[in-house]
């Protein structure tokens, strides 16, 4: 996953896996490191769970998504937000974003 939150200096990608968990859904389990932007120190270990619904053609997707944050040297949870993700599949003709 790339994240268009971070500049891709600080490591703007997560490595996670999926799994079918029902029909149409899908579970995310995703691992991610954030950097300082100035110094380029490790700032945090993140967690990212998603649970998601496919819609039937298979283009788009709506969910929920939960992220914790934990310090890289104590390993105490330091932030959580929970919210909701919507995406739609990028096609191999697709000229615009």
């Amino acid at each position: 996953m790339n994240s268009g939150g971070h500049a891709a200096a600080t490591g703007n990608f997560c490595m996670g896996t999926w799994v079918r968990s029902g029909y149409f859904t899908y579970v995310l389990n995703h691992f991610a490191l954030s950097y300082d932007p100035t110094a380029g120190n490790l700032a945090a270990k993140i967690h990212i769970f998603e649970q998601v619904t496919l819609d039937p053609s298979g283009n788009e997707f709506t969910g929920t998504v939960t992220i914790d944050a934990y310090d890289p040297k104590s390993g105490l949870k330091v932030d959580h937000v929970t919210g909701t993700v919507s995406a739609t599949r990028v096609t191999a003709d697709q000229i615009t974003p």
